[in-house]
């Protein structure tokens, strides 16, 4: 990075090498040795079939003409390419089918052989000058294309434009004449019957029905393909700077100018939204969203990321570089995380038999490593603690989380699924089942019981699995063996909750407060959540089941059950919202959510709810990460990422590319990464650190830290420390901001609530 700028256009716009790189020209050398082991493969065969025949003491003129004159059945060419014994080729000559031999020829034929003599021999002379130049040129560039780091070019630019140049002037003359000589060769190959008297009037068709012509084709078309590139590239580039005159304001500014932008941008969002469900053949829903009103936060949001004043010039390759290393460096931070979890794990067994202090119940304070911290005015609570097999708090506390997490698994297909095939579901997936009569104890009799899914004394005593952008499917079990009602909530399946979930600015929860008895003045909430969980909320009111089933009458047998609310996902977000309204109503109610987003609730909100909500995270889940802070400096760290890298980035590529095992993580990511306080000082990096301090700015205005929004209530994470084909699991209280996004597969995989429920 960045492009080349090769020439200045007219209208003040340069002529650049975008989309490569000046580090990228490798790809370029790549192609023409490409080109030059294609064109050689067809030109070489010739230069060996005239050094065999010389050598052979055959000449290439038999009776004053060519030896192709002959057809195909009385010379076979390839058999006299691989093996011309001077014998054969003379028996051919003076076989029978030859005819008589002429002594003289006229002056006629001797000009037809001249004209076919001096292009062929100008022919094969230029084109191997010209690939053995080319191949020169393309080492050199291939060197030259090595120097220096992706950020700091130390004269590499300088060195390749001026190799391009003679690429485009010199080189490419070199290659016009090779077209030229081989077309003026084909041409008076024809006119004069490529040599041979007229006698042999089947000359041409013999010829270039044979391989050798076949080769001099494909040479040609290459040659063709690679002297038509440039002006191709040259036009494209002028193109673009025609078509881009006059518009000097970025593509945001310049939605600024309309109307509504953000509905402009919405309805962007909302056809790829759109597309998505014509790919899925509308098993994915959609057909129910307004771009305009519900996907306004997305659009808004989407436009302050990318709307930026400072332009990094980056190319494809640099993402891709930068995007590996990030990847490998992280993978570092899990190294390290996995072997102190294992050490934690042996710690804790030795206490759990006595033979030592647990040490691993105290708090280790430590910042995340390589996190780059924006400005924010709270403290960064980065406690750690692992659970203890010794504190019954702690396993009570994860044998709820178990059993609770597969209810929340059931909840997505299990539960809609046996209640259609069993035929109690009225509306189909999107139906109602709700057997419960309110004040009759004995319908509990005729509910659906879980028998079928390890749980015989669960019954479900009501569904509603309406599924739009204000309403998330939800049911609700009577569990008679933990004496709990749990409210169940499912998590994204469809584009509607995709939707629901970008729908994430904060909004206050006074009037929610007001209604429902709790004071919500300065607390904030994620807008989708807060709109879905008010119409669950609704919905159970309205159904009177919570209330009956837990109403405090002695003839109630369920009068002394507690109140669960649980989900996964955005489920997880709904359910935290959900036990909150609740709380003022029932104060024991709990609530385990399970990767639930990282933009729930305030952190005011988020600290208050420590003693009735537990969330729960696995591993490198994306989900509990997704906050406006994190992806701030996810983009950071990438941006940062190409700052640090100390090699050629074709050596950052080899590298990134070639496996890695964990132990020697540290060593080769320190031989190609500066540590961040070695990065030296360049160009970029002083647009780096301005484009920081802007962005921290803006970002404090854009979301002010009271309106940031947090996994709601105590964090127990889940971190790996067993090998990929034995995943363990050691449980851990922390910071309920988890400030790094991985860019891994495992951070999708671990949001799936199957591998929850199997941890």
């Amino acid at each position: 990075m960045p492009a080349m700028k090769i020439a200045m256009c007219t209208n003040g716009r340069r002529l650049t090498t975008r989309p490569l790189a000046g580090d990228d020209f490798h790809i370029v050398c790549i192609l023409n040795g490409a080109f030059r082991i294609i064109s050689l493969v067809c030109t070489l065969p010739v230069w060996v079939l005239i050094f065999q025949v010389r050598l052979s003491g055959t000449e290439m003129m038999i009776n004053d003409q060519p030896f192709w004159c002959r057809s195909s059945e009385e010379v076979d060419l390839w058999t006299l390419y691989v093996s011309p014994p001077v014998e054969q080729l003379q028996n051919v000559v003076n076989g029978p089918s030859f005819g008589p031999i002429e002594e003289d020829i006229d002056d006629a034929t001797k000009h037809q052989l001249r004209s076919m003599v001096i292009p062929f021999s100008l022919y094969l002379t230029v084109s191997l000058l010209y690939n053995i130049l080319d191949v020169v040129l393309s080492l050199a560039m291939w060197n030259a294309a090595a120097i220096g780091t992706p950020v700091e070019p130390r004269g590499r630019e300088r060195a390749l434009v001026s190799m391009i140049w003679i690429k485009m002037t010199f080189l490419n003359l070199l290659l016009f004449t090779v077209l030229g000589s081989g077309i003026y060769l084909t041409h008076a190959g024809r006119v004069y019957n490529y040599g041979c008297s007229s006698l042999h009037d089947q000359a041409v068709h013999h010829y270039e029905s044979t391989i050798w012509y076949g080769l001099f084709c494909a040479a040609m078309a290459i040659y063709a393909v690679e002297l038509l590139m440039w002006p191709c590239m040259i036009m494209n580039q002028v193109g673009h700077a025609i078509a881009l005159q006059g518009r000097q304001i970025s593509l945001f500014r310049r939605l600024g100018q309309l109307e509504d932008e953000e509905g402009y941008c919405a309805q962007c969002i909302g056809c790829c939204i759109q597309c998505i469900r014509c790919l899925s053949c509308n098993q994915l829903g959609g057909g129910n969203i307004k771009a305009k009103t519900d996907l306004t936060d997305a659009a808004i949001a989407f436009m302050n990321f990318m709307n930026s004043e400072v332009n990094f010039d980056i190319v494809l390759s640099d993402i891709y570089v930068a995007f590996k290393l990030l990847d490998r460096k992280q993978r570092e931070v899990r190294y390290k995380l996995s072997k102190q979890a294992r050490m934690d794990k042996k710690q804790t067994d030795k206490c759990e038999m006595g033979e030592g202090e647990d040490e691993s119940n105290n708090n280790n304070t430590s910042s995340p490593i390589d996190a780059v911290n924006f400005s924010v005015n709270y403290a960064d609570i980065l406690n750690r603690r692992v659970l203890s097999a010794n504190d019954e708090t702690d396993m009570h506390l994860l044998r709820q989380g178990a059993l609770y997490s597969q209810y929340a698994q059931g909840i997505y297909e299990l539960y809609p699924r046996a209640l259609l095939q069993a035929g109690l579901l009225d509306g189909g997936w999107d139906g109602l089942y709700s057997p419960w009569k309110p004040g009759d104890q004995h319908s509990l009799l005729s509910t659906f019981r879980l028998t079928e899914f390890g749980f015989p004394s669960t019954a479900l005593v009501y569904a509603n699995f309406t599924n739009k952008v204000i309403a998330t499917p939800y049911c609700i079990l009577l569990d008679e063996i933990e004496r709990t009602l749990v409210v169940v909530i499912r998590g994204s399946v469809t584009l509607e909750d995709l939707v629901t979930d970008l729908q994430w600015s904060a909004i206050e929860l006074n009037r929610v407060g007001e209604r429902v008895g709790f004071d919500g003045r300065g607390k904030y909430g994620h807008r989708g959540m807060l709109t879905n969980s008010k119409w669950i909320y609704n919905d159970i009111h309205r159904r009177k089941i919570v209330f009956d089933v837990l109403r405090d009458d002695r003839s109630n047998p369920h009068r002394d059950y507690n109140l669960v609310i649980t989900g996964h996902s955005l489920g997880g977000g709904c359910a935290a919202m959900l036990a909150i309204m609740f709380k003022p109503m029932y104060p024991n109610v709990k609530c385990y959510a399970f990767c639930p987003p990282g933009c729930t609730v305030s952190m005011n909100l988020a600290t208050e709810c420590d003693d009735f909500i537990t969330s729960f995270v696995v591993g490198n889940d994306i989900i509990p990460r997704m906050r406006g802070e994190n992806i701030e400096m996810l983009r950071y760290d990438f941006l940062e990422m190409l700052a640090r890298i100390k090699v050629s980035k074709i050596t950052a590529f080899r590298d990134s590319r070639y496996p890695c095992r964990n132990k020697d993580l540290e060593v080769r990511n320190k031989r190609i990464l500066y540590a961040r306080d070695d990065i030296p000082i360049t160009e970029y990096y002083q647009k780096l650190v301005s484009f920081r301090q802007n962005r921290e700015l803006v970002f404090d205005q854009l979301s002010p830290v009271d309106t940031r929004l947090q996994v709601p209530g105590r964090l127990i994470h889940l971190i790996r420390f067993g090998d990929d084909a034995n995943n363990r699991y050691l449980p851990y209280y922390k910071s309920r901001m988890l400030r790094e996004i991985h860019v891994c597969l495992d951070s999708m995989k671990d949001h799936s609530i199957k591998n929850l429920s199997v941890v």
